[in-house]
């Protein structure tokens, strides 16, 4: 984390996301267009990602080796898992099921992604520090991560979605189920070692979410340091989507104020 080469790449992104919304901007693009584009690019990532990841490993009593995903890969995470909210946005019509689901990517987007660049899960189990601008996986996670970004800041900025407090609360919820849920996936995806029928260690372990080990390091030894930094994990999830909120919820009161419309739905 934080070595030369992920400043740069955090540079780079960091270009990447403005030229591309003061692009949007300058040309006011229509949302189902960036949509559009976004699922392009979905496919595409997700593609790079598998094919230059799976690893052949040998095949117990068989010739030849078996193509393996490492479970890590799965798209568990926030940021893969958008790729559904995406299609469905960009396919379904205009609805306030709809609004709620962009109502949704905005903050989850944009936190979800600038945290990834922030701390990049690829470094350096799948991707090797020195492999940064030479290995495929590198450039998939930060230019999709990017994207991310670029997306889920032109929402609200189109024009074409308001917020409200109930988005708000919509929001924390499905974070909410969506976190508890990662609690099973991740104890799914464990390799557990058993002793006397009981498990005793781990030999291979997932971290969707984030719900199950800090992100930076930080040991959780006891059942109660992990349930607290899990609530801790809700409430610092829980305000920045509020302060993200917060700007354009005002904005939208003020415009919805001067025609009479209902700016609560």
């Amino acid at each position: 984390m934080f070595t030369e080469n992920h400043c740069i790449w955090m540079a780079i992104c960091l270009l990447l996301i403005v030229i591309g919304l003061r692009q949007l901007m300058k040309r006011r693009v229509p949302l189902r267009t960036v949509l559009t584009v976004c699922c392009v690019l979905a496919v595409f990532s997700e593609y790079i990602k598998v094919l230059s990841s799976v690893e052949m490993l040998p095949l117990n009593e068989a010739e030849g080796n078996y193509p393996f995903l490492d479970l890590g890969h799965l798209p568990f995470h926030l940021c893969s898992i958008q790729i559904l909210f995406l299609f469905y946005a960009r396919l379904a019509r205009a609805s306030l099921r709809r609004d709620t689901v962009l109502a949704f990517m905005y903050p989850t987007c944009t936190a979800g992604a600038f945290f990834a660049l922030l701390l990049p899960s690829i470094f350096p189990g799948s991707v090797d520090i020195s492999q940064a601008f030479t290995h495929p996986l590198a450039y998939q996670y930060f230019l999709w991560h990017c994207a991310l970004i670029v997306l889920g800041l032109y929402i609200p900025l189109s024009g074409e979605v308001r917020l409200s407090g109930r988005d708000y609360l919509i929001t924390c919820g499905m974070m909410t189920v969506m976190a508890f849920a990662t609690i099973y996936l991740n104890s799914a995806c464990c390799a557990a070692v058993y002793a006397s029928g009981k498990p005793v260690s781990l030999d291979f372990a997932t971290n969707f979410f984030f719900t199950m080990q800090t992100p930076i390091g930080l040991p959780l030894i006891t059942r109660r340091h992990w349930m607290l930094y899990y609530l801790i994990l809700h409430l610092l999830a829980y305000t920045i989507i509020g302060l993200l909120y917060l700007p354009f919820m005002k904005k939208t009161g003020r415009a919805g104020a001067g025609d009479g419309r209902d700016v609560t739905t």
